[in-house]
């Protein structure tokens, strides 16, 4: 598939688990609002913010295609759509022995796999906007999008500083 499909086919599933959810609860009672940290004590966010951040990480994810090769593309997006699905049934199960591991999991994972890419983004969004709707998870994800973008630039500076360099010392 050349990439204007992959473009299309990306585009597709965006607005079927992104927005199409959106339209449903709008013809069913409106659109839901979730606390946010699920405290009640504190503001509620709108799931119809999720008609802008949905088609905003579609471009920033369709842009990777040229890139990055289409396997790596959607193996990225399809495990972060795994590990959202994880992360969210674990919370909607009420598994808090499971959630929080898994939620401080992502920052150590964000220390070595480039988890600010924008394909890993909307595949981790998409699948916790079916839960939690859009806003929180990008918000819980940006943190951990920070410390991988760190570490990244990190670790090619360090590889541009020692990449010429040998030991002169023979052995």
């Amino acid at each position: 598939m050349n990439n204007n499909r992959q473009t299309q086919l990306l585009w597709l599933l965006t607005l079927a688990m992104g927005l199409l959810p959106l339209g449903w609860q709008w013809l069913h009672g409106g659109i839901e609002a979730h606390h946010l940290l699920a405290d009640p004590s504190l503001p509620t966010v709108s799931n119809a913010w999720g008609a802008l951040i949905f088609p905003v990480l579609g471009v920033l994810a369709s842009r990777r295609f040229r890139v990055i090769n289409l396997f790596s593309f959607w193996r990225n997006f399809a495990l972060a759509g795994l590990y959202a699905a994880a992360v969210a049934g674990s919370f909607l199960a009420g598994a808090e022995q499971i959630t929080q591991p898994l939620f401080i999991a992502v920052f150590v994972m964000a220390l070595v796999l480039p988890l600010h890419r924008a394909e890993i983004v909307l595949g981790y969004v998409l699948v916790m906007s079916l839960a939690f709707g859009a806003v929180l998870p990008l918000l819980m994800s940006l943190p951990a999008m920070v410390l991988a973008c760190v570490a990244t630039w990190l670790r090619e500076v360090w590889t541009r500083r020692f990449k010429g360099t040998q030991s002169t010392n023979a052995i």
